[in-house]
């Protein structure tokens, strides 16, 4: 199709701009995706599922877009302005005991788990950064090469004064250089540098860290930053058209992917750079430090203090798209109840529009074209002009709050009186504004289906709690049959450290 006009807007620029591919109808995106060293949470997935709604509407448009997610499972520390402390997934190794691996798959697979549930797409491909170690020193070698980077007891840095002196930095954030560097306080690790400021490229591993590879420099691991650029680059081009992630990875990591690009390539990494919101949760930030971080395994169960009963995971999707994806989004048990209902609204007039064309036929979205053929039937007019309603409201921004609300106005008009006397034409047309928007856009799954998975997220959650029950009467006979009984169906339990149980569909 793509003879709409699409708006998006720019981080970069901070304004919104008509979007123009690079080589249409070929679109090249990355997105920054989990450092898998803990179960996905509310926060992931709301980046998840604001660049899949992106994903879905951009090949709605008839775009072909290779969607590139990576996967860190190395070389992101705990203190990420510093560059100090352990490796995350490293640490949790440690803790488990096990290997930094099987930590790695562990939680890969439960991030893939867990937003399959909310019924976002695949990417294209999702490079890890452990399996991109070669390309990584080939890019620090290229930023050598340009006079940008230096060696310091096995580490290596990007000159970030040097580079600042050359180009901006700091477009993307709206930082002044000049301000970062007066502000900046000492840190550990600070004497290898020629700034506080520069960023390693790859560290020096000291004794006892497990994950390291050889290099030119010694052994060691990529930087955080670097990773991203290696593998944006690699599968895209050195320029592609949208570069994505969540608002808190704008400073530093995205302004360090644009300086490492022009280091490396001369080049801008992005043309247009996408940034999801915050996650509060009652006014507050979402963090474990403030006892109200909830998993998506905790949210599908109810097995949370701050959750009165188990959520399905559409009805978690319906709510995070009722709130557009650059705005704060405040979470609540009441939030989500008030979600469920809508939901439930909106999922009632889908299997309304599936009665009302032909079996077998797909609820795609109507084109233009066809909202233009619906011809002179009274509703024409209506129907028509809500459908193009959320092609408008989607193209502005991906706008999924209007898109929503047009769904409503147009079940609306499915259930006046007259729509059932309206020639076939233009209740088809209805029906495939309805289903296609909302589940080849949205994402959102017909009822039926919610209905099944949220009865077995209930009888989980039962479950768990008479287990828990059992355990603490040190009933363990009772316990250890659940448990032998559901990995009879399929289903592994976990038992944490922390004391939180997690149910897997194996």
């Amino acid at each position: 199709m793509m003879q709409q006009d699409l708006y998006l807007y720019n981080s970069l620029s901070r304004q919104r701009e008509l979007f123009n591919a690079l080589e249409p109808p070929h679109v090249g995106m990355y997105v920054c995706g989990p450092t898998v060293y803990g179960d996905p949470h509310l926060g992931h997935a709301r980046t998840a599922l604001a660049f899949d709604v992106i994903f879905r509407h951009l090949q709605a448009l008839g775009y072909s877009v290779r969607y590139v997610r990576n996967i860190t499972d190395v070389g992101h520390l705990e203190d990420e302005a510093a560059e100090t402390g352990e490796d995350k997934v490293a640490k949790r190794a440690r803790l488990e005991r096990i290997e930094p691996m099987e930590v790695v798959q562990r939680y890969t697979l439960s991030y893939h788990e867990g937003i399959r549930q909310l019924n976002c797409l695949p990417p294209s491909i999702e490079p890890t950064a452990s399996g991109h170690i070669i390309e990584q020193i080939q890019v620090i070698e290229r930023i050598f090469g340009a006079g940008l980077a230096y060696e310091q007891d096995g580490s290596v840095y990007f000159d970030l004064q040097k580079y600042a002196s050359e180009k901006a930095y700091g477009t993307l954030s709206g930082k002044i250089f000049e301000d970062l560097l007066s502000n900046t306080r000492d840190t550990a690790g600070s004497k290898e540098k020629r700034s506080s400021l520069d960023f390693a490229l790859w560290k020096r591993a000291e004794p006892g860290h497990i994950m390291r590879w050889p290099s030119p420099w010694g052994e060691g691991f990529p930087g955080w930053h670097l990773e991203c650029t290696t593998m944006s680059t690699k599968y895209l081009g050195t320029t592609f058209d949208i570069h994505g992630g969540g608002l808190d990875l704008q400073f530093p990591h995205h302004e360090a992917e644009i300086a490492q690009n022009h280091g490396a390539f001369g080049a801008d990494p992005a043309r247009y750079w996408l940034h999801s919101n915050m996650l509060t949760v009652g006014g507050q930030k979402m963090a474990k430090s403030l006892g109200n971080f909830i998993t998506l395994e905790q949210m599908f169960t109810g097995y949370h203090p701050a959750l009165a009963q188990a959520y399905h995971p559409m009805v978690l999707r319906f709510f995070m798209l009722q709130s557009h994806y650059r705005s704060t989004l405040d979470f609540s048990d009441a939030a989500l109840q008030a979600a469920e209902k809508g939901y439930i609204r909106l999922m009632a007039a889908v299997e309304r529009a599936k009665g009302l064309v032909q079996e077998g036929v797909d609820l795609t979205v109507p084109t233009p074209e066809e909202l233009a053929a619906l011809g002179n039937h009274p509703l024409a007019q209506p129907v028509g002009a809500i459908i193009s309603r959320c092609w408008e409201s989607m193209n502005d921004d991906f706008h999924t709050p209007r898109t929503i609300a047009a769904l409503f106005d147009l079940a609306r008009v499915m259930q006046s009186e007259d729509f059932a006397g309206a020639p076939e034409s233009v209740r088809s047309i209805a029906a495939r504004g309805m289903g296609g928007f909302t589940g080849q856009i949205l994402g959102l799954q017909p009822r039926d289906e919610a209905r099944s998975e949220r009865s077995l997220d209930g009888v989980m959650s039962l479950l768990l709690q008479l287990r828990k029950e059992a355990r603490e009467r040190k009933d363990y006979g009772t316990s250890d049959t659940i448990r032998d009984e559901l990995a009879r169906q399929g289903i592994r339990l976990e038992d944490r450290k922390d004391g939180t149980t997690l149910w897997v569909k194996q």
